[in-house]
This record gives structure tokens, C-alpha cells and sequence, in this order.
């Protein structure tokens, strides 16, 4: 519930030129996630935790159907807006828990899942990782990005617990989970399946699970 409070304190509170200039500025070309997805032939996507959906519209400027969802409801408005101010559907961007989104399942080839689930604990990120295997169809995927911790997550005031998740408690990431994420975790975090595991950018990795049939999510 904190962590939930925090995305929701911070979407409210964001300074909208900085916003406006990220925007501005963003690398709208492609990248190994979108390589990805065009090789398999992937079109009706899902972006979970899509924050203020620019990354939901560099996907649908590269010709994908994207839906979004986020824990935030102001996160949830600023995409719908950004992406219609070019055109792009909007109807299916929801505000949702990723631990229970309420698509149907099966409903999309793949579902993305940027720097979402390496900001939970690693016990509700097992369970979402089972969540977006259900919405995704046989022979869809699910595909993560972790990143690794870095001298300001480190130096921020926190604690860690027992399962590694760092629970911060004070200054500008008070209320914010983390967790940073070994090759034994990641085992841990897909429940054992087989992945792919690809370079996501200099320092974060992307995850691809795969759901072979109708019983592997």
C-alpha cells in the first residue's frame, strides 16, 4: 500500500515543464524491446505500468495496437492524453492494480512491462508476473526490463528486508519500493520458467517470458 501511495503522490505532484521537455525529448526510435516484438510479428500490446504513456506511444509509433494500465489514475490521464493528442486510441487505458488488471485473458500477443516490477516487492512481483502471463495468449510473451541499484538508490535513507526489497523511508523516495534483481531472483521472480535474457540498455536487463500453451501462465 505504500509504495501505491507513492506513485500516487508523485504522478500529482510532478512538475509538468519537466514532463513536457521529457517528453520532448525522448528516443522515439526503435530498440531491442521493439526489435523484439516486430520479429515475432506481435501487433495488440499491453504497457503495464505505463506511467504518463510515453512509452505506450513510442510503441504505437512503431504500428503496434497498445492498451496501457497504471496503479496511478493521474498517471492513467496524462497518456490518455499525450496519445490522443496524436491520434492514437485511447479506450483501453484503465487505471489497474498490475496484481489484477481485469483484461480478459489471453487478450493480448505481449505484454510490456518497463521498470515496473523491480519497483515492488519481489513477493507481489511473482504474482504479477503470473498475472500478465494470464492476459497474454499462448505463444504471446511477457517482457520485463529490471535495473540494477545504483549510488543514489544506495544512499537514499532505506531499509532491507528479508527478501532483499529495499523499503525506503525518507528524503525525495520516501514510501518507494526497490528491489535489484540477481540471476537467482529472476528464477525466483518468473516462478522457474524459462527466459531470455537480453540487454535492455547499459544498465538494466530485459526479460522475455514466453507462454508456450494454454497451462504455462
Amino acid at each position: 500500500m505504500a509504495d501505491n501511495i507513492f506513485w500516487d503522490r508523485s504522478w500529482k505532484s510532478l512538475d509538468q515543464d519537466k514532463l513536457s521537455l521529457y517528453i520532448e525529448n525522448f528516443d522515439y526510435s526503435a530498440d531491442p524491446v521493439i526489435e523484439f516484438l516486430h520479429e515475432r510479428g506481435y501487433n495488440s500490446l499491453c504497457d503495464a505500468g505505463c506511467g504518463c504513456g510515453v512509452y505506450s506511444l513510442k510503441l504505437a509509433k512503431h504500428g503496434f495496437s497498445v492498451s496501457g494500465f497504471d496503479i496511478s489514475e493521474d498517471a492513467v490521464e496524462r497518456a490518455k492524453h499525450l496519445l490522443s493528442e496524436e491520434a492514437y486510441p485511447t479506450q483501453d487505458f484503465r487505471r489497474a492494480d498490475i496484481l489484477t488488471t481485469g483484461y480478459t485473458d489471453g487478450i493480448f500477443d505481449a505484454v510490456v512491462a518497463r521498470d515496473v516490477l523491480d519497483h515492488m516487492a519481489i513477493r507481489d512481483g511473482v504474482a504479477a508476473v503470473k498475472e500478465l502471463l494470464r492476459i497474454v495468449r499462448p505463444g504471446g510473451c511477457v517482457l520485463i526490463t529490471l535495473d540494477g541499484t545504483d549510488k543514489e538508490y544506495d544512499s537514499e535513507p532505506h531499509i532491507v528486508n528479508t527478501d532483499g526489497d529495499y523499503l525506503f523511508s525518507g528524503g525525495k523516495w520516501n514510501g518507494m519500493i526497490f528491489h535489484p534483481y540477481s540471476l537467482e531472483e529472476i528464477n525466483r521472480l518468473v516462478g522457474g520458467r524459462d527466459v531470455k535474457l537480453m540487454k535492455a540498455n547499459e544498465s538494466g536487463l530485459l526479460v522475455v517470458i514466453e507462454k508456450g500453451d494454454a497451462l504455462s501462465g
